[in-house]
């Protein structure tokens, strides 16, 4: 989300204040050194909830940042959300160190675009460290269907998919090569589902990077209804 005058935020809260709530922080766990899940804790009855839906965070008085909630469980009325701390300078990432068990922080609720083909056979899951979040919530609906789930992130640390029980493929940061030699094998496996349309691709995080993987997979023969992309961020540009 842009940067915006405080004036206009502070009516987007006032406006739609219906959409907001206040939410409590009840846990907070470091994954590895630039990853961090908190719990937070609201009345969830009547929030509406997909996979990869956004909760917005008003992390100053000019700047929103959308984050994918999942383990969200309405009765007890929780959900986590994992934090990228990619820069402590950062504003997103000076707002979440700077949280404590027991804060109060308002949040918009979850919305966007259904995401999650239930009809799927296999879903697969590619994007980096901001993707983390979108792959567990859709994890857990896979999971939930039946289906397949599998998942290849760019990540610096690889320990943290073992550790957030995403199994799956892994890529070194900036290396393209590797990425697509990991595609290729899974395309290579499931010739039958990817002529079948069987097969759901969901690409998330880097812009620049989801668009290359895009033409890629078409141009292998997987079908344009079969890939899913929502840009988290794109290098240069801020506040996506």
């Amino acid at each position: 989300m842009p940067s915006l005058p405080k004036w206009i935020n502070d009516t987007v809260e006032n406006v739609w204040s219906s959409k907001f709530k206040e939410c409590t922080v009840t846990h907070i766990e470091k994954i590895t050194e630039d990853l961090c899940r908190i719990r937070f804790e609201t009345d969830l009855q009547e929030v509406p909830y997909e996979p990869a839906y956004a909760i917005g965070i008003r992390i100053n008085d000019r700047d929103f940042r959308n984050y994918s909630p999942y383990n969200f469980n309405r009765e007890a009325g929780t959900f986590d959300i994992l934090f990228h701390l990619h820069d402590i300078s950062a504003a997103g990432s000076h707002f979440v160190t700077q949280l404590t068990q027991g804060d109060s922080v308002k949040l918009l609720m979850p919305r966007g675009k259904q995401f999650f083909a239930p009809d799927a056979k296999i879903h697969f899951s590619v994007g980096d460290e901001t993707s983390l979040g979108s792959s567990l919530s859709l994890k857990e609906a896979v999971e939930e269907c039946g289906s397949s789930f599998i998942c290849l992130h760019e990540l610096e640390e690889c320990s943290a998919l073992e550790k957030l029980n995403l199994y799956g493929y892994h890529s070194p940061k900036n290396n393209t090569m590797r990425m697509i030699e990991a595609l290729n094998d899974f395309l290579r496996e499931e010739k039958e589902a990817i002529y079948n349309d069987d097969a759901v691709f969901y690409l998330t995080g880097n812009g620049g990077r989801m668009s290359l993987i895009r033409k890629f997979l078409k141009a292998r023969g997987v079908s344009p209804k079969c890939i899913k992309s929502q840009a988290y961020w794109i290098e240069g540009k801020k506040g996506l």
